[in-house]
């Protein structure tokens, strides 16, 4: 079998290579998937008061008593810009439905003058939302930013907004554990102001953290796959 007696060390040392080789490229997939938390959350984007436990697991602080007055603060929300305390059907003309909705007739909070607003959170919680419609009859792009705990962006959701009863959720649970919504940037790119509604915040259940180590596992078994494949050959 080994009549070139170099034939038998040459061959030892092409397994060796690429047994190594196979060996340090798992090595490195490993590292990179288990870093992967650390540069961007997980998350999940509620798109509907209805969808999965947003409700359940979340406080409801509302849109105020609609009283005309002007607030900086609601439970656990702390707005950049005073708020003004309005109400659908009186002095807010429109909103939206469910399932789009929690009701059609929310207490609001009006940034009136303001395309933009923070919400800074007191509170460590994993989730987040509010209600959101223009204060024109118009349809509008808004920008919605949520931050986390370490000031990184955990994602920012642009939407088409209508003005006239077309408010929207936006909501997001962070399933990064260790990292909460710090803060939430309000954009309103034309310019216009603005009322939110139903103001929500909590703790969710994160899903099981299995999932990205199958994910691994499925990556690095599928790399051995095409390893072997190759070393047939």
């Amino acid at each position: 079998m080994w009549g070139d007696p170099f034939a038998r060390k040459r061959y030892f040392e092409r397994k060796n290579t690429m047994l190594f080789s196979k060996f340090s490229t798992r090595v490195a997939l490993s590292a990179l998937l288990l870093s992967l938390p650390v540069f961007a959350d997980s998350f999940t984007v509620f798109n509907n008061p209805g969808n999965s436990n947003y409700i359940p697991s979340t406080t409801d602080y509302g849109g105020g008593n609609g009283s005309g007055t002007a607030i900086s603060s609601l439970g656990p929300f702390n707005f950049s810009t005073p708020m003004l305390q309005f109400a659908v059907g009186h002095s807010w003309s429109s909103w939206n439905c469910p399932p789009f909705t929690e009701s059609c007739r929310p207490k609001v909070l009006y940034a009136e003058g303001a395309s933009t607003l923070t919400l800074s959170l007191t509170a460590h919680g994993n989730t987040a939302g509010f209600e959101f419609e223009p204060d024109e009859f118009l349809v509008e792009s808004v920008s919605v930013t949520f931050v986390n705990n370490l000031g990184q962006d955990i994602a920012t959701m642009t939407r088409d907004m209508n003005g006239h009863a077309g408010a929207l959720l936006f909501a997001l649970r962070d399933n990064t554990p260790g990292r909460w919504i710090d803060h939430i940037i309000i954009v309103d790119s034309d310019g216009d102001d603005f009322a939110i509604a139903q103001l929500r915040q909590g703790n969710s259940v994160i899903p099981e953290p299995g999932t990205l180590l199958m994910l691994g596992s499925g990556l690095l078994g599928a790399l051995g796959v095409k390893r072997r494949k190759m070393n047939l050959h």
